[in-house]
């Protein structure tokens, strides 16, 4: 079985539970689950990964190519290609649920939904996790097809998608008010699900720190003309698409290219000797791996009813992408926000989840 395959099967199980995701993980990861011991008359409430360890033997049947090598253990790039694809289920299920939150709570003579600010975190956290959708499903393509772009690719995505999953948790914590912590029936899935997205980082040792295995292979990565590389911001075929179905993403996306061409040239000549300037460049081209696999999923899924085709989509979730490079995250234009709204309302009412593949979800608010 694919790592893609494996993750479209284990999405729905982290949705019902985190636990219940890494199970659905497991012929292809290997785990090691430890129950929670309680204290003597006491209780244990606690995040459901706290008792996994991810150092069983690598499944029987797990290939390795070019890209992915394995061991006696299941290969960190394995883990870190299915791991935060597979997460989003849990981080789908609760944007599901504050969607119904948010119209079921009345406030100031209205919904939840009706507040400007509620309305704005919803957005935000939809994009935020449409791009790590985006991003993981790319990096999960070049794994599976073990092009030696994934060793670098792989880790730059996980890296990246798990900062947006834990943040879209956040975004999704303050929409949820104090129903997040007071676990309030029938949406205590919501903590759970936010609390347990937050923890992942820290209890996968392979996801704690994936930077600097891609190090090696940056400028390489920069220079690639991947649809899921950079510099495919570039490419004329690219901003044509753009300016001619999606004006108003023009501006971020030419901004976006040109840090773009401008990070290629400092990955090609990176700082000897400093490690944090490496990084921190690192982190600069994960942001820009994203907005390609955004804008590539764009591509393929325009003119149809998919959200990855939807050109404000794409233009909320560049930028994003852009307040993240640049550190400064204004707000999104109302336009984008109601249209952002718009399709998590429809997609909690069909009850439609994320899929693996460019065009990840057919829910259309129109």
């Amino acid at each position: 079985m694919s790592i893609a395959e494996s993750v479209e099967r284990a999405r729905p199980a982290f949705g019902r539970d985190v636990s219940a995701g890494l199970d659905a993980l497991e012929p292809l990861i290997g785990r090691i689950g430890v129950a929670a011991v309680a204290p003597e008359g006491g209780e244990v409430v606690t995040s459901a990964l706290r008792t996994y360890r991810f150092d069983a033997p690598a499944a029987p049947g797990l290939e390795a190519g070019p890209g992915l090598k394995t061991s006696g253990r299941p290969d960190a790039a394995v883990v870190r290609a299915a791991v935060p694809a597979a997460a989003l289920g849990a981080l789908d299920a609760a944007l599901r649920e504050s969607v119904r939150y948010a119209r079921a709570r009345e406030l100031y003579g209205g919904t939840v939904l009706d507040i400007p600010h509620a309305r704005s975190l919803l957005a935000a956290a939809l994009a935020d996790a449409l791009t790590a959708d985006a991003l993981s499903s790319a990096a999960v393509c070049l794994a599976d097809a073990h092009a030696p772009a994934a060793s670098v690719a792989v880790p730059l995505a996980a890296h990246l998608s798990c900062l947006l999953l834990a943040d879209a948790a956040q975004q999704v914590s303050v929409l949820a008010g104090s129903t997040f912590y007071a676990r309030i029936a029938p949406f205590e899935l919501i903590e759970q699900h936010v609390r347990d997205l937050s923890a992942l980082v820290a209890l996968v040792p392979e996801l704690a720190d994936p930077l600097p295995a891609a190090l090696d292979g940056l400028a390489a990565w920069c220079a690639d003309t991947d649809a899921a590389a950079p510099a495919s911001l570039l490419r004329p075929e690219v901003m044509a698409a753009i300016a001619a179905d999606a004006p108003g993403a023009v501006e971020v996306h030419v901004a976006l290219a040109a840090a773009a061409a401008e990070t290629a040239l400092d990955a090609g000549e990176p700082e000897a000797g400093d490690r944090h300037a490496v990084l921190a460049l690192a982190h600069r081209v994960s942001l820009l791996t994203a907005a390609a696999a955004v804008v590539a999923g764009w591509m393929h899924a325009r003119g149809s009813e998919a959200i990855a085709g939807d050109p404000l989509v794409m233009e909320a979730s560049l930028r994003r992408i852009r307040g993240r490079v640049v550190r400064r995250q204004p707000p999104l234009p109302a336009d984008l926000v109601a249209r952002l709204v718009a399709h998590a309302e429809a997609r909690a009412a069909s009850g439609e989840e994320m899929a693996i593949g460019p065009a990840r979800a057919t829910a259309s608010p129109m």
